[in-house]
């Protein structure tokens, strides 16, 4: 989570999975926080803590109409796959993964 003095500006909620991927629920920005790098910050923090629980790998998933995430998560390396009926039937969602980075890796 990120804060400021007039509250929170960012947050990003995970896990790490049984087989050892880290997965990104949500991860969201203030508007006045966007374009500020905060969210790559985020993504940096969840993926240090996901490596010292064991993960190897990243994962998230979205809309296939959400093309401002669909941008984000392609300018921090994930590969993108559309899973059709991945949320039931005639629901597709954009599935993004990627290897973790280094340690230390500038996002």
């Amino acid at each position: 989570m990120a804060r400021a003095e007039d509250g929170i500006r960012g947050y990003v909620i995970g896990f790490v999975t049984p087989t050892g991927t880290g997965y990104v629920h949500l991860i969201a920005t203030r508007d006045d926080a966007r374009g500020t790098g905060l969210g790559r910050r985020l993504y940096a923090a969840f993926a240090q803590a996901a490596r010292r629980q064991g993960a190897q790998r990243l994962k998230a998933i979205t809309s296939v109409g959400n093309t401002g995430s669909i941008a984000f998560h392609r300018s921090l390396g994930f590969g993108t796959q559309i899973v059709e009926d991945y949320d039931g039937p005639g629901r597709p969602m954009v599935v993004f993964g990627r290897p973790l980075p280094p340690e230390g890796a500038v996002w």
